[in-house]
């Protein structure tokens, strides 16, 4: 693995607090396998067994949630340093509940979970930091989703648009967000109709509510 790449791996959530020396001798014990998809490309299928985690090295990448009538939810949008499958790591099935796509030339890390769950001989401590960041990884997905079943509980659309830019906005704590995907990505997370959610956000400037300038967003008044 060549520098770059290795210098991607340690800017993850799952090497934190681990020095450089100890990291480049974990990923050595790691032996992160590294391959690369095209644009469209299918990197993880639902429904297949797996037995890693990935995690982006370069490119983007989106999971799907597929549905008995051919269609798609969008999960997650996937960027560089982004983990995927880590999740499935205590569960007996290891079969993926996603389908995920590359959406431009894509590079992705694979590390067997065989590997994560069984300590090193060689830098033990090293590796209990990495099964503990991969925990905490673990549960920051957990409240992640449990934010947006929270949000997609609000009775009408323009409560489900401002609970999203009040999580956006850390709690209320800032004026100014910018969307992280597109108006077709947040009706997907939405679980909306896209002309719906435009809709609603004009109407919503329309109010006084806010002011949209492309992803840029200012709250203005969310009472």
């Amino acid at each position: 693995m060549n520098s770059n790449k290795m210098n991607i791996l340690k800017e993850t959530s799952l090497f934190q607090t681990i020095d450089d020396k100890d990291c480049k001798q974990l990923i050595n014990c790691l032996l992160p396998q590294v391959k690369h998809f095209s644009k469209n490309e299918i990197i993880l299928m639902a429904g297949y067994p797996i037995s890693h985690i990935g995690i982006i090295l370069s490119g983007n990448a989106r999971a799907y949630s597929e549905h008995m009538d051919g269609s798609q939810t969008i999960m997650s949008n996937l960027s560089p340093s982004s983990i995927f499958g880590d999740t499935l790591v205590s569960t007996k099935t290891h079969k993926s509940p996603v389908t995920i796509y590359s959406t431009n030339s894509t590079t992705v890390a694979f590390i067997e979970y065989d590997k994560i769950l069984t300590t090193c001989a060689v830098n033990c401590d090293t590796h209990r930091i990495f099964l503990q960041n991969m925990f905490k990884s673990i549960g920051d997905k957990y409240f992640m989703l449990f934010d947006r079943i929270n949000i997609l509980r609000e009775k009408t659309l323009r409560l489900q648009i401002k609970a999203f830019l009040h999580k956006l906005s850390i709690n209320g704590e800032l004026t100014e967000v910018y969307l992280p995907f597109t108006k077709t990505m947040l009706a997907d997370y939405l679980l909306a109709n896209r002309s719906a959610v435009s809709k609603e956000l004009g109407k919503m400037q329309r109010d006084g509510v806010i002011e949209v300038n492309g992803r840029n967003i200012r709250i203005v008044n969310m009472l």
